[in-house]
Parts: structure tokens; sequence; C-alpha cells
């Protein structure tokens, strides 16, 4: 490295892997630095930083602490560990040899930081610039986080929404198709825009019972597996409508009345007499299922498998169901899009002709870690199989410890913002073969908007600040304050309304 200035020197035992260094230099956690030796350029990540001056440590007298901090003004030094990470121009290749003391370090070059970090070649998305260099870019991988799945952690307000806005902006300029399971309704009004017409798809919250698998169907009507007797007529009376209708023998919007009469029929029928009262429970659930659901319901409706479009951000407004729905939906077409998916790749015909890219907000909801929720089982699936048929999960949360582990550990792919709760931080350490106690320790001073990211996505871990997304969402938090302050208003201009309506001087 001639003709550039060490910034430190490397001290104490070294492994090939970490090594220790002092430097009279400004040095930052995050900082990447560079190390010649054994033939080798290593790129080393700065992961551990303290700063010291032996004439001021923890033996001092308080008394005597000002006097010496006078006199040892400008003697600080910074000690800190890296972790080595491998030889950029040798596809980070890591010596087997570890660096000798007293080896110089350096400041790695924007060089070789852009040639680490990427450039945008039609297969990448830029997602912001290092924490530490805001003069180097980083962009990630998109067949690597279709492939290999990706998660986005962090507490509220952290940045996780900004950064999932970044990474589907970056998707639709090179045509990739998102399908979102929006939770609280922020996706529907992404204002962004493709050859100047919206790139937003609103798919139709609505459900043909005729296409639900009998199980998504039976939770509708809200019969337990303990009711046995109640879901045997259920099952029978689903299967022999759906059947007649699939054959053409009754029409679609016969569905209702001829599952209701079958059941009528048998509550009816003395040789059903021992079944009598649970018919006539199950034809009650079936009655409150059509009033509590009546809404979600179209007999008509095409499968919302059919409705994703192409190259757009295909968007399903969770926010106006509860939990218990939004999980029967999200499980329904999750299983949908495997078997379309399948389809495809085997050259079948009524299949999903092109790799897709699905965002689960609230993902601790649909796959938890403590509640066996039907969307669990099916991301569980996708996120095993999904790479051989071109499916890519996001899983998106803010309580990663409430999130099913083993859905968490096939996101070989890592967005973590800002974690505070220890909790968290372990559980995902757990999840992730590749976060170190070391990089943990760094997530509860990120700021907001500033993220670790790992995986196959990027060539090396990195702390990175991600930029701002260009379109706005709907959804954000709501100002208390400005809400009075204009509740305030309206009130105020009623009053004055009615004061002139009722001025004695008119």
């Amino acid at each position: 490295m001639k003709g550039r200035k060490p910034v430190g020197v490397c001290v104490g035992e070294l492994t090939t892997s970490e090594a220790e260094f002092i430097s009279n230099q400004r040095i930052a956690l995050g900082d990447y630095l560079e190390l010649e030796y054994e033939g080798y350029r290593v790129l080393a990540l700065v992961k551990e930083i303290k700063r010291l001056n032996r004439s001021l440590d923890d033996s001092i007298d308080p008394e005597d602490a000002e006097k010496i901090r006078q006199f040892s003004r400008g003697r600080s030094f910074f000690y800190g560990k890296l972790t080595i990470l491998g030889d950029p121009d040798r596809r980070m290749f890591i010596p087997r040899i570890p660096p000798e003391p007293g080896t110089y370090i350096y400041e790695a070059s924007t060089e070789t930081l852009r040639k680490v970090f990427g450039k945008d070649d039609g297969t990448k998305i830029h997602i912001g610039h290092l924490l530490t260099r805001p003069d180097v870019p980083v962009f990630i991988d998109i067949d690597s986080i279709v492939s290999r799945h990706l998660a986005i952690l962090a507490v509220t307000g952290g940045g996780k929404s900004n950064t999932v806005s970044v990474i589907l902006e970056g998707l639709l300029e090179k045509d990739g198709t998102v399908l979102v399971f929006d939770m609280h309704g922020e996706y529907v009004n992404f204002a962004y825009e493709k050859g100047g017409s919206p790139a937003v798809k609103r798919i139709e919250l609505a459900l043909n019972p005729v296409r639900l698998h009998y199980h998504e169907f039976r939770i509708f009507a809200n019969v337990d597996d303990s009711a046995y007797i109640q879901d045997r007529y259920l099952r029978r009376a689903f299967k022999e409508t759906v059947e007649k209708v699939v054959n053409g023998e009754i029409q679609a919007d016969q569905f209702w009345g001829h599952l209701e009469g079958l059941l009528q029929g048998w509550a009816e029928d003395e040789a059903y007499k021992d079944d009598r009262k649970s018919i006539t429970g199950v034809l009650n659930k079936v009655e409150d299922m059509k009033e509590a659901y009546g809404e979600l319901f179209a007999l008509n409706q095409s499968p919302i498998v059919e409705q994703i479009e192409f190259g757009k951000l295909n968007v399903i407004d969770l926010s106006h169901v509860d939990e218990k729905i939004a999980d029967i939906i999200v499980s329904h077409v999750l299983r949908n899009v495997l078997e379309a998916r399948k389809r495809s790749v085997r050259e079948l015909s009524g299949g999903l002709e092109f790799p897709l890219f699905m965002v689960l907000e609230e993902a601790h909801i649909l796959a938890s870690s403590t509640v066996n929720t039907r969307s669990r089982y099916w991301i569980s699936r996708i996120a095993r199989e999904g790479r051989k048929f071109g499916l890519g999960l996001c899983l998106v949360t803010q309580r990663p410890k409430a999130l099913d582990s083993n859905a968490l550990s096939q996101a070989n792919n890592m967005v973590i913002l800002k974690l505070v709760e220890p909790g968290d931080q372990r559980h995902v350490q757990q999840a992730s073969e590749s976060l170190s106690a070391d990089l943990v320790n760094q997530l509860p001073s990120l700021n907001v908007g500033e993220a670790l990211l790992m995986g196959k996505m990027i060539s090396v871990p990195a702390l990175v600040k991600v930029k701002l997304a260009k379109a706005k969402r709907s959804g954000n938090d709501i100002s208390a304050v400005e809400s009075w302050r204009e509740y305030k208003k309206k009130l105020q201009q009623v009053n004055k309304e009615l004061e002139d309506i009722f001025d004695p001087e008119f």
C-alpha cells in the first residue's frame, strides 16, 4: 500500500478471523480497514472500539483527575478489534495464517469498498450507503433475496417501513412482481409510478367459498376439531355442494342455498335423528358465518392468484379484518401461490408464470412462535421449497422473539435495524449462524434508518444508512397534537357559524 499512511498497528494475539489494534487516529465502530500480509490485501471491519488514556485510568483519584486531564490532553488513543473479512480480489478469501503483530492497518480505499459493495448491474437494488462512508453506496442482490428470503427486523419507529419501501421501489424498477399482505393499509396508496402509470394493483379482498379448502371453510364456520359430529356433516355438505358446482349441476350462486338445504334436509330426516342437535348446530353456524363474513365472500370471484399482475406492487389490504381471518386469507393465498408456481414450472396449465416476491407485515402474528397458525405452516413450506419455484418471502416484524424461529432461520438475508430488547437480540442470533455476539452488541446503538445488513444478498456484513424511499405511503403515525389542533379549529368555526346564525343584530 505504497504512498498511503497507516492509521494503526496490530497488537496482541491475532487469529485468522480477528485482530486487535491501536491507533492515534479517529476510528469509528463499523469502519472498514485494510491489512496487507502473506501476499493478500485483506478487508476488515471494526467490531469494537475503545478510547483510552493511560494517564486517566480508573485508578485515578477524583481530586487529581482535573489536574492530570490538563496535562494529558491529546494523549488519548484508540484500541479496537477487527473482524477479518477477506481479500476482495480473491472472492473474500481469508488467509490461513493470521497477520503478524505489528502489521500496519490502513483506511479502506473507496475503490476497494465499491468493489465489495457493488454497483447496479441490472440485478441489484441500491439500498443506501455505508454508515461511516457516505461516498460508498451499498447494493443488495435481488436474486439472493428472492431465492434465499429476507427478514426486516426493528423496534417500532426504527425504519422498517422505509426500508421495505426502498426495496419495493428497487424491485419495481427491475420489473419485479411483488405481493404485499398489508396488515395496516400502508401500501394501498403507495405513490409510485412506472411509465407514468401507478405501479400499485389493489387486489380485491374477496374469497370464493367454492375455491376454499375445507379446513379453511371450517374455520370460518367456527367448527372445532373436537366437534367431530358437526365436522362430519359440514364436510359432507361442503364437498357435495362444491362437487355439484364444479360439475355444472348447480350454478355458483346456488352454493349457499344448496349447502344449507342439505343440512336442513338431514336435520329433518328421521334417519339422522340421533345427530339432529349437532346438524342443527352446524346449520346455525353456517348462517352466523354468512352474517359475519358475508362481505368477504363472492361466489363469482376469480382466485386471488389469478389477479396478481406482472411488474406491479400487488396489495391485499388486511387492515379491516381481525387476526383470525387474516391468518385464513394469508394461508389460503400462500397455498395457492405455491401450487400455481409448481404448475408453471412443470409446464402445466393454470400456473403462475412469473416469480413472485411476497412481503408479510406483522410476520410475528402470521408465523407466531406460540400460536399454531395456518399461515405458519405455509410460510415455512415456502421458505423451504420456494427457491425451486421462484417464490421469495420477506418477513417484517418489530417483535422478533414472537416470530417462529424456524421461519426466521430460513431467511438467509437480514436487515436488522435498532433492536433494544435482549430477548429479541438472542432470538435473532439463535436463528442466524452468521450473527456474532459482537454484531448483536451494535444493534441497540443504531439510530433510526441505520441497519446491519447480512446474508447472501451482500458480500460481507455492513452497517448501512438506508436511503429515504421516494414513494409515500399512507398509514403513517398520526400526530395527536396536530389532530387536536385541527379539531379545535373545526369547533371554533362551527361555534362562529352558530353565533352568526343566532346573532340578535340580524
